[in-house]
């Protein structure tokens, strides 16, 4: 009998232990909380002074992208980009996630309307002899990416 309500006992611990381990929220495993940044390199001088907007997608085709952001080239021809989440309910905010993406790039082109349809455009290929979008892989707060490493959707 004795036995019986040890075994009860360590019963009774072991279901409160696992149900208040169900009712932690450990938060989404695709959100590590830490700002990312993206960098790009080597972009050619012709670009240089010219605004870029980034947008970054889990798929290659038309639609909203999860994650846009814009800045300049400066005359380094290397351009840093804190990434915003496109999200609806987190929009504007500082974008936080990890995943892999399709990543486009535009450049303005003066005397144009302000849209990207008329933007000169990249897409992120993985190689500098690419020509088939790849999804790259945002997991660190600050990711480098070389500009040949896209190529032209134009």
């Amino acid at each position: 009998m004795k036995n019986t309500f040890k075994l009860f006992g360590i019963i009774a611990i072991t279901a409160v232990i696992a149900f208040s381990m169900t009712a932690c929220d450990l938060g989404d495993p695709g959100d590590d909380g830490i700002a990312k940044t993206l960098v790009i390199t080597n972009i050619p001088s012709t670009y240089d002074g010219k605004q870029i907007t980034v947008a970054i997608a889990n798929n290659n085709k038309k639609g909203d992208p999860n994650i846009v952001a814009l800045n300049q080239v400066n005359s380094k021809s290397n351009v840093e980009i804190p990434l915003l989440s496109g999200n609806e309910k987190k929009k504007g905010e500082k974008y936080t996630g990890t995943g892999s993406y399709y990543i486009f790039l535009f450049f303005d082109v003066p005397g144009t309307k302000d849209n990207l349809n008329d933007d000169i455009t990249f897409f992120y290929t993985g190689s500098s002899s690419g020509v088939n979008a790849m999804k790259y892989d945002i997991k660190d707060a600050k990711s480098t990416i070389s500009f040949n490493l896209f190529a032209s959707a134009n």
